[in-house]
């Protein structure tokens, strides 16, 4: 099975890395914010057998560099980046697939290249404020608030508070695992490695593109999008809860919605095998 990794640069000269598995008709992974590739795992393992699987790291995440004016951590230079890849790699008619902050970002990117998606999968996001219905309601848009206080006045306290908060240890793990995953579903290394790549995500990154994210509202984006969509929603996720992902199943044109019974905001890693035949299933009647 071919492998390989790279780097392309960004319009704005930010070196991104990707990495190529698998051979056939390419499929794009969006992984959410502070993430990583191994988020993906179940699905490069599944998908790379018959298909192109594509992971890339976000500007600031991880083997990417972050860009030297931070006034570009934002989704428009996500979905730009994006661009660049599909350019990098010469990339015609493409599956792309997000999940959590990879749905506002696919939002973005689907308009500014309709001709060259195939079709898109959306796991578990929102295309509107992600503090304003999570778990349930807009409380944590206040913490963002108080967050945002501490960060200007004293942005050096908020990034220890930060990686204090984000250790891997036995208290973030059941954190973690119940308000973010289905705790009895989730392997351990999965929630794990969950909370190391958050840990490795400076502050700075995550609340400039958080902040960002809160300030957009991709509805009329979703609109736009003309390629088969498919949204796979766990009714058991408190982070982007199941009446987000029916608001956008109603606004894109072609588009059809599964629910995941018991599946958390990680329903890809809770029930990799529904999730994997759903998109297997959804490819299939594209002859993709």
């Amino acid at each position: 099975m071919a492998a390989w990794q790279g780097l392309f640069k960004a319009s704005d000269g930010t070196s991104l890395y990707y990495e190529v598995q698998g051979n056939g008709r390419p499929l794009v992974f969006c992984y959410g914010l502070t993430c990583r590739k191994e988020h993906w795992h179940h699905q490069i393992e599944y998908f790379s057998k018959k298909y192109q699987v594509i992971t890339f790291d976000y500007r600031g995440h991880h083997c990417s560099s972050t860009p030297a004016n931070d006034q570009h951590l934002t989704l428009d230079w996500c979905a730009k980046d994006l661009v660049a890849l599909f350019e990098h790699l010469n990339l015609k008619q493409t599956v792309v697939l997000g999940h959590s902050f990879g749905v506002p970002v696919l939002s973005k990117f689907i308009p500014l290249l309709p001709e060259k998606v195939a079709a898109a999968v959306f796991i578990c996001g929102s295309v509107t404020n992600p503090f304003a219905n999570m778990f349930h309601s807009n409380r944590m848009t206040r913490v963002h608030q108080l967050t945002s206080l501490v960060q200007d006045q004293v942005p050096e306290l908020m990034a220890r508070i930060w990686q204090k908060f984000t250790e891997k240890n036995r208290l973030s793990f059941l954190m973690t695992s119940q308000l973010g995953f289905n705790a009895s579903r989730a392997e351990e290394k999965d929630v794990f490695n969950y909370i190391e790549g958050v840990n490795r995500t400076p502050f700075h990154i995550f609340y400039s593109l958080i902040t960002d994210y809160s300030r957009y509202d991709g509805r009329p984006f979703l609109k736009q999008i003309q390629c088969p969509t498919l949204l796979l929603a766990g009714d058991a996720d408190h982070i982007t809860p199941f009446g987000l992902q029916e608001e956008m199943a109603d606004l894109i044109p072609s588009s059809q919605l599964v629910k995941i019974p018991g599946g958390s905001h990680n329903a890809h890693m809770d029930f990799p095998e529904k999730v994997n035949r759903s998109i297997e299933s959804f490819l299939a009647e594209l002859e993709f």
